[in-house]
Parts: C-alpha cells; structure tokens; sequence
C-alpha cells in the first residue's frame, strides 16, 4: 500500500509539473537555465552571514564562514539537512542516541563542541524558533531544547551557510556557538521530482521518500517555490540477544534461545514536509516576501523492556514482558512575512514579521499502568509541549562610500506550555505503587505550565574600508527581558590583506543565550505511594515552592566571551588554505542538577516532607566552563584536459572543553551541593562526550553527464559513564560514496553507499566494561557520533520538468 500511495504521488506531480512555464522575454534565457548550473560558472562561494552590509566571499570575509553548495547537497546522498551539515562540516556533531524518550524522535546537535541552544539558526536570514521538547535524559545537548533542523525539507535548500564566530551583538540571543542561516531555493530553479529508496545492510531501515519542487516566475524577477516531502522511516535495531533470565527460577522457558527484547537504533518515522519561498516585485521595485517550512511527524521507538517477572508488569496482560513504545506526534511550522526597499536617499529597509510554532504530543502504546490492575490500557495519551516565538524586525542600512551603516530594531514574543495527559496515563491506582503509563508517565494536572516572555533589542553595525586592503567592523546590541531584564554585547573584526594571496582576518565579541522559558518552567514528576500518603518524584520550574525552598533561584543568561583570529592563503587561483584558532569562556551555563533527596540532611528530608515530594530537581546557573580550538581547510579544484573535473577539500577540527568554575551551590545543600549541580557523569558529558578530533577528505569527480562524490570521515575518540566509571571509544573512519548519472536533459539517476566499510561503535565490551556480558541487549554506548545502523544503500531518480 505505502509504495502504491509514494508512485501515484509521483505519477500527479509529474502530470502537474510538466507543463514548461512562461516566461518573460528578459527572463527566459536564465530560467531554462538551472541556478545550479548558474553557480558551477561563479568562482568565489558567497554568503549573507556574519554581516549586514550584503552578501560578501566567503574567501575574503572578516569572520570564518563555511558555505554548503547546490551541488554538494545534490550529491550528499542525505535526505535530512542534520547529515547533511555533519558531512561537510567537520566541526557539526550530530550524535545518533537510543532510548532516550523524546530525544529518540528529534535528536540534538552541536557545534565546536558546544551545546544546540548555543547556536542560532535562521532561515534566509530570519530567526528559526526552537522545539519545545527539553532533553532531560542523559544525552548531548541535555538540559537544552534545540531547533529541529530537520523540520527543513532539503529539496527546498539553495545553500547553507555556516558562521563560525560569535554573533550574539548581531543576532541576539542563542548566537554564542555560531550561526547556521539555510537559504532557501529562490529564482531560476527547474521544476523537479524526485523518489528515493534506501535500505540498510542489514535489511532494515527502508526508507522511502518523494519529493516535489514546483517553481513558478512572476513579473520583474519574482518567484514562487512550493516543496513537498513524503517520507517513510521504517525501524532500524541493533539490540542484542536479551541474555537475561526473563521468568522466574526454575522456569523452563528461560533455556530458551535468547530473544530480543530491546529496540536500539532509529526510530519508525513517517514525515510530511511542506515549503514555501515567494518574492513578488512591484513595479517600483519594493519586494514583498514569504517564506515557511511545516513538518509532520510520527514517530515511535521503544523504551527498556520490562522483564516478565518485575513487579512492574501485570503477567495477565503481558505474560512474557513488554516493550513500551513512545510515539510522539510532532507538528512544527514557521512563517516569515515581510516587505522590504530602498528609499530615495539610498537607505535599504526590511519589515518583517515570522511566527514559529512547535508542538511535542507523547503517546505511548504497548504498555500498561500497572496501578490500574488488570484493566488498565495498554495505549496512553500523556500530554506534551508547545512553544510558540513571534519575531518583528525593522532593518536598514546605507552604503556609504568607505562605510557602511546598518541597524534596527527586533521585537520577540514568546510562549511555553505544557498540557496535561489523560488520567489514566499518570493517576495512581489501587493495585501497586507503579502510577502511570510504563515507558513515558503523563504529565500531571499540576505539571501545566502557561509561561510568557517579551524582550526588544535594539542593534547597530559599522562596516568601514578606510583602504583597500583592510576592513573594520563594530557591531552593538542591547535587549531587554521581561523577565531578567537587560543586555549589552559588542563585537569587533578585522581582515587585513597584506599580499593578494594572503588574508588575516580575526574578532573579538561578547554574547549571551538567555534562559529558555522551558529552562525555567519545565516540571515533570510521577507520583507514588508512601506511608504517609502519596508523594511526587520528578522535576520541577525554578518558581516553584520546593524548589526555591530547595535553593533554587530565577536564571540567568549564560555570558559568553569569544574571540577567533586566523588567515587565509591562496598561492594559485585554484588553491587555498585556511586555519583559524578559536576561544569562548561561557559563564553560568545552565544545567538540571540531580536528584536532591532526604539522604542529604534532615533539613532537606523536611522541605521534601513539607510538600510530599520524594525526590526534586530543577535547573540553575551552575558552571563555567572554557572552549578553544582550531579550523584547518584545505581547498584544491582542477579541470584536466578531457573536462574532467576534479574538487577536493581536507577540512581538520579540534576542540576541548574544560569546566573552569562550579558555582556555590545553595547552603541547604550542605556538602553534597557541588555533587548536586554537576555529578562525574554531566562533567564527562561535557568535556569527553563527544570526539575532539575531527578529520574530513571530501572529493568529487564531475565530467559531463556524470559525478562521483566520496567523503571519508574519521571521528576521534570519546568517553561514556557507566555507573562512576569511565569508559573510552576508539576513534573510527567512516566513508560514503555517491554516484550520479544524468540520463538525459530531464532525468537523473544517483546511487549510493552511506558508511560504506559498515563500520561500528566500539561495543561495551571493547572497553573493559561487563555491561555487554550480563546485559546483552545493549552491546553499544548510549550515543554514537556516526550511529549504530552501519552500512546503508540508496538509489534516487529524479525528473526535472
């Protein structure tokens, strides 16, 4: 049925994407020719970010700026823009994780090694919202909510581009780490269709995807772009045998073969992707612009098995064990309107208006309350998240003749809530003390959160070229908070070109990323039976009564410090070398501290008492911590005699964190408070979890009708925390090949191979660890930089109309 309903999609696209579309006579000598075609003639990358006097090279910008092509993305053999950036970005972290509840379904990244709340995003150049799910587990980026890059559909992608600088005085809060600005596809690009198909080596893991990109012109340059994906993510699982007795002593049935009782890998995913990018043109030349993304998805992947014989399961209903499932459906969109011109005196404005929302709603099947006795339900609603962000800008600028002078004016508006889940999936029943549905317990009637925010910022930047050979830049930026109030953060940059062949370009800047309204408000707790009555375990806002009787206090921003400097060096037309060192302090991250029980002091026992709480935990400003590194590129292009074209690029990158400052922890913590705000597993989260070294070999081969892509990727070593002790990954190289073909002036045809040495994560027991040995059903850490599915294979066609 899925492949009928994916070819009768594809058979109504065509028929409606066939018809050629008119065009004006200016027009049409650029429109039947593909924008991809148009940029493989330009010889220097250009980009909109890190400035706001106009687009700029790359090459010669005065902050590292790393630019994603047309073709690049084309030849990625990647259907989600997350792989995409982790392929050619040696310095993008995207970490595959496992059983992790919400964080399975829309996993985190980072950049230089930090956090995914760290980086701003933007969508031709305006502000992309965040996901309102918070990663409390323990996995990269927790304790943050991230954008989810994937709600983008990668049909609709021009470019990306990449800033690796702090941006917070130009872009606001969030723009410590970097800038990721995803431009969309806007004029002269050929209607297109496309089917891919995928699979893993091991069997598992079809996937199955269309997508549709209509184009249409309007008068004096104006376009319309619709995109359209549908795609099918069927499991993948890499769980060993469950070596486990699973029944009670003496039970034959445990001298069974042992079964598979976990689901590791990624989860079962159907998505729906829509885009719109649109640019109408008046006569007078004022532009109105729209621009949108919406996702759809479900999702399901499973939670730990419970074991037939625990006191969690109800043998009436599952007489051998059950898996839970967790199966959120996530709905997300933005839309950014806006009008923009240049006035008589040559000052350029921008208004525009963008309203992003997200929606995180938990489901959970196969399970079981096991309060609820035999009649409980084995499928639960359990509430969710949501979180909506309205942004206006006002933007101008003026070119001068050395200066240039840009500023504006940006008002935010921001909305969290949490809603509660239907009674069954977190109520306490009669029969044991296990309340709530088994995998994800729903939020409770008391866990609702309806929290606000507004803030303004008001900006300024000077760009000025007082020679030829040399640029300066100063940025200002100052907002205000509702709720902590205000900010002020500077940056200054430099680039100096001393011969034609060599640029020095560096920055000095200040930042900060302001608590996110789920930081403060995220609650969370399950309840269960004590002598007493009924107490509650689980995580509670900063506001709340027990926690602030618990030490806890309202947040504040994170405060960032950062300067880059290095150089560029082109000894010849075709090759390039650049290299940049980086720093960022960041003071007052934020973190969830860990449970804080009554075995810490009777005091505490009391406050817990007081509220009939067991256990709490809330987030708070908690260390400093200090990242440096470095970006080494090496670019080389060469076209033979025969035309064959030849593109490569080494890309090397390094960072190391190191915790420079925890912070006094609250007095009624007494001794165990430093352990309290960060515990030995956050400490090597932060500073080992991820690999340090990064090394990338990208090259590509085109002639004619035809393109070969290869990318080799070693991931460096990382660390993981099983129980107090520490455990080391090797580092492993990872290679993808990517071959495409263009059968004729309308269809191309690519294949593939991802992980092409179906390489793996080492497995516990590589490590020195006996996890593997007792548990068998987990055989590999809780994360991997490259995941755990090994090998994989794809084939696209694609018609271009």
């Amino acid at each position: 049925m899925q492949t009928k309903k994916y070819l009768f999609l594809s058979l109504l696209a065509t028929q409606l994407l066939y018809p050629a579309p008119k065009t004006t006579p200016q027009s049409e000598k650029y429109y039947h020719k593909s924008l991809e075609e148009l940029l493989a003639t330009e010889t220097e990358l250009k980009a909109d970010i890190g400035s706001r006097s106009g687009e700029r090279d790359t090459m010669y910008s005065d902050v590292p700026i790393d630019v994603i092509t047309t073709q690049q993305i084309h030849l990625s053999g990647s259907l989600e823009l997350s792989e995409i950036l982790q392929k050619y970005i040696a310095g993008f972290n995207y970490p595959s994780a496992s059983i992790k509840d919400g964080t399975d379904h829309s996993k985190p990244f980072t950049l230089r090694g930090l956090n995914p709340d760290q980086v701003l995003v933007l969508i031709n150049g305006k502000r992309l919202h965040q996901s309102s799910l918070i990663h409390v587990n323990n996995s990269i980026g927790r304790g943050s909510s991230s954008v989810d890059l994937n709600t983008i559909p990668v049909a609709s992608i021009e470019r990306i581009e990449i800033l690796r600088d702090g941006a917070a005085a130009q872009y606001g809060s969030d723009a410590i780490a970097g800038v990721i600005n995803v431009i969309l596809k806007g004029y002269g690009h050929k209607n297109r269709i496309s089917t891919t198909y995928a699979q893993t080596h091991e069997g598992d893991g079809k996937t199955k995807q269309t997508d549709i990109f209509y184009s249409t012109p309007l008068p004096y340059d104006g376009f319309i772009n619709i995109t359209a994906e549908f795609r099918d993510n069927q499991k993948t699982n890499r769980a060993g045998a469950d070596l486990r007795d699973l029944y009670a002593q003496g039970d034959p049935r445990n001298a069974l073969a042992n079964p598979i009782t976990m689901h590791y890998g990624d989860p079962e995913a159907q998505n729906i992707l829509l885009a719109l990018n649109s640019e109408m043109i008046a006569q007078n030349g004022t532009t109105f612009y729209a621009h949108g993304i919406f996702n759809k998805r479900e999702s399901e992947a499973g939670a730990i098995f419970r074991l037939p014989i625990e006191d969690r399961n109800n043998p009436t209903l599952y007489p051998d064990g059950f898996l839970p499932h967790i199966a959120p459906k996530i709905l997300d969109y933005s839309l950014s309107l806006g009008i923009k011109d240049r006035l008589q005196n040559g000052i350029k404005w921008d208004l525009s208006y963008t309203n992003g929302y997200n929606n995180f709603h938990f489901y959970v099947h196969n399970s079981l309350n096991d309060s609820l006795g035999d009649s409980s339900p084995t499928s639960f609603d359990s509430g969710g998240t949501s979180y909506r962000q309205q942004v206006i800008n006002l933007d101008l600028s003026k070119n001068l003749e050395l200066l240039t002078l840009a500023g504006g004016i940006e008002y935010r508006k921001e909305h969290y809530t949490i809603y509660k889940g239907e009674p069954d999936s977190y109520r306490l029943g009669e029969f044991s003390n296990n309340a709530g549905a088994q995998g994800f317990p729903g939020f409770l009637p008391s866990n609702e959160v309806d929290a606000h925010r507004e803030n303004v910022g008001l900006y300024i930047d000077a760009k000025f070229n007082p020679r030829p050979n040399l640029t300066l830049e100063v940025a200002s930026r100052f907002e205000h908070y509702s709720d902590f109030g205000n900010t002020f953060d500077g940056k200054f940059s430099a680039l100096y070109k001393p011969t034609q062949s060599l640029m020095f370009h560096g920055s000095l800047n200040t930042g900060f990323r302001a608590p996110s309204l789920s930081q403060s408000y995220f609650t969370s707790t399950t309840t269960e039976y004590v002598v007493n009555g009924l107490n509650q375990i689980g995580s509670f806002g900063v506001d709340s009564p027990v926690a602030r009787d618990l030490g806890a206090v309202k947040l504040k921003p994170e405060i960032s410090q950062h300067y880059t400097f290095g150089f560029v060096y082109q000894p010849i037309s075709n090759l390039s070398l650049s290299a940049d060192y980086f720093y960022n302090a960041i003071d007052d991250r934020i973190l969830l501290t860990g449970n804080i029980s009554g075995s810490i002091s009777p005091q505490v026992q009391a406050i817990l008492d007081s509220y009939n709480v067991t256990k709490a935990r809330y987030f708070t400003n908690a260390i400093g911590t200090q990242t440096d590194g470095v970006d080494v590129r090496l670019n080389y292009h060469h076209k033979f005699d025969n035309n064959l074209l030849l593109k490569t690029n080494l890309a090397y990158h390094y960072n190391n964190t190191q915790i420079t400052q925890i912070n006094t922890a609250p007095s009624i913590l007494g001794a165990a408070g430093e352990g309290i705000l960060i515990d030995t597993l956050t400490k090597e989260r932060i500073t080992s979890g991820q690999p340090k070294h990064i090394l990338s070999l990208y090259t590509q081969l085109t002639q004619g009708d035809w393109a070969l892509a290869f990318n080799l990727k070693r991931f460096g070593g990382y660390a993981s925390v099983l129980g107090e002790d520490l455990y080391r990954f090797d580092a492993k190289w990872v290679s993808d090949v990517e071959f495409s073909y263009q059968i004729n002036a309308r269809f191309n045809l690519s294949i593939g191979a991802k992980n092409l040495f179906d390489v793996y994560p080492d497995r516990w027991g590589d490590t020195g660890s006996d996890f593997y040995s007792t548990q068998g059903s987990l055989p590999y850490p809780p994360e991997s930089p490259f995941g755990y599915n090994g090998r994989s294979y794809h084939i696209c066609i694609e018609g271009r109309f």
